[in-house]
């Protein structure tokens, strides 16, 4: 999941942040949206935390 600054354009803004979620065999979209919720759970107070901070370069959780 990435989080971004928002522009005009869809998607288009300075990456802030991203986290990986593995796809695995045998996951069904609620599997899958299940471990991209947990991930953006961690991911977006750590960006917001940064970008408070005044650091907007990009953190990757792994």
């Amino acid at each position: 999941c990435t989080v971004h600054e928002v522009t005009a354009e869809l998607d288009a803004g300075p990456i802030l942040g991203q986290a990986r979620v593995p796809v695995e065999p045998g996951d069904s979209e609620d599997t899958l949206a299940a471990r991209v919720l947990v991930a953006e759970h961690r991911l977006y107070p750590a960006v917001l935390r940064r970008f408070a901070e005044g650091d907007r370069r990009p953190l990757l959780l792994g």
